[in-house]
């Protein structure tokens, strides 16, 4: 019974694999993807800054 839920649950995903999902459809997908980035980008960013600032400091408390 437990193979048989399982088994099932698989086929779903497989099925839902192959078929483009609304959003890859209309082209929204890149939309999410490019937001996504921009974050990640932004939030590497600010940790180089924050960096920088922190050497500066560690430098001055050092001098």
């Amino acid at each position: 019974m437990i193979m048989l839920v399982l088994f099932s649950l698989f086929s779903q995903w497989v099925l839902a694999q192959s078929s483009p999902s609304v959003m890859e459809s209309s082209g929204k997908i890149y939309v999410v993807l490019a937001t996504v980035i921009a974050i990640y980008i932004g939030i590497i960013v600010f940790l180089t800054i924050i960096e920088k600032k922190m050497s500066n400091l560690e430098r001055q408390i050092k001098e």
